[in-house]
């Protein structure tokens, strides 16, 4: 009973503020309860106006359904995070189990067919891009938790974003042409220079355009712009997929999140990759947003700060 008395231990154990904490709303609910019932008595002993009583108990029954509205929107929270918790751990042991079932199938070949030398560099291939994915998967959950915790650590430069694109494009054109997507590109001659963690923005672009390709239709484009806005660079990503509905845009840079119509597209995610993009941009001066018209495709973009000497 003592124990379970320690709010600010299982306020932290929440991770929410004191005010959001059940228990602590729980306490100050009994606490008003108790005063209400002596302030009650006593009014009624020198108040004999009914009236008065009758008003002083609607008021206090008012506040303490503003209370329990808050204690049960604080479980109902709870509830939530919980439930995307679980979420996320079943997606992201279906994420780590394909590439280590490809990892065991390789080695059972190796081991049983005992390949030459030029027989095994296919093989070692495969273990190789299936080892990048699961540390890809490794880097972004610890990027989550630099997040939530003491915040990213950036390693801001100087750079051209056309030459990230570029270079972001290439290694997504294999997978833009099985899905027989075209990627586009559009940007001023004249290389706009941001200042962010390039490796950062690599990565998020990355995301973008993987996402751009991946809920698009079949013979569709994929847009890359980029353009100089007021202290800033905006690069955006257009395609005409599947879109995002009006009841999900709210929740689409929320942790652990996918919206019904991605999960009825049958395609893999883990839900983090807009959540920490989000925070990449924010973290590096920029912003970030989408517009979407569900079943016609969406556009993401972000900015980020035009170097120095590009102002003009």
């Amino acid at each position: 009973m003592i124990g379970h008395l320690n709010l600010i231990k299982d306020c932290r154990n929440y991770k929410v503020r004191l005010w959001q904490c059940p228990q602590f709303l729980f306490l100050i609910m009994g606490l008003f309860i108790i005063i209400s019932i002596i302030s009650t008595y006593y009014v009624a002993r020198f108040y004999v106006e009914p009236e008065i009583v009758a008003l002083m108990v609607l008021v206090l029954t008012g506040i303490l359904f503003v209370i329990s509205y808050i204690v049960v929107y604080s479980f109902e929270q709870i509830v939530i995070s919980s439930q995307a918790k679980s979420e996320f751990v079943n997606i992201m042991s279906h994420e780590l189990r394909s590439p280590l079932s490809a990892m065991k199938w390789q080695l059972n070949l190796i081991q049983r067919l005992k390949p030459n030398g030029e027989e095994i560099i296919p093989m070692l291939a495969v273990l190789e891009e299936k080892n990048e994915e699961m540390i890809k998967l490794s880097n972004k959950l610890l990027e989550i938790d630099q997040i939530e915790g003491n915040g990213l650590t950036l390693k801001p430069t100087t750079f051209s974003l056309s030459k990230i694109v570029d270079t972001v494009l290439k290694e997504q054109d294999g997978f833009a042409y099985i899905k027989d997507i075209t990627l586009v590109k559009n940007a001023p001659k004249d290389s706009l220079f941001v200042i962010a963690d390039e490796r950062k923005i690599k990565d998020v672009l990355g995301h973008l355009i993987d996402n751009a390709i991946r809920y698009s239709l079949k013979k569709g484009d994929v847009v890359i712009s980029i353009e100089k806005v007021p202290g800033f660079v905006k690069c955006s990503i257009s395609d005409s997929g599947i879109g995002i509905s009006s009841n999900d845009s709210k929740k689409v840079f929320t942790k652990f999140f996918r919206n019904q119509s991605i999960v009825s597209y049958q395609t893999r995610g883990t839900g983090i990759g807009l959540f920490i993009a989000k925070a990449i941009i924010e973290a590096s001066g920029g912003k970030i947003g989408f517009e979407s018209v569900e079943g016609r495709g969406s556009t993401f973009w972000f900015t980020l700060p035009l170097s120095t000497g590009q102002n003009a």
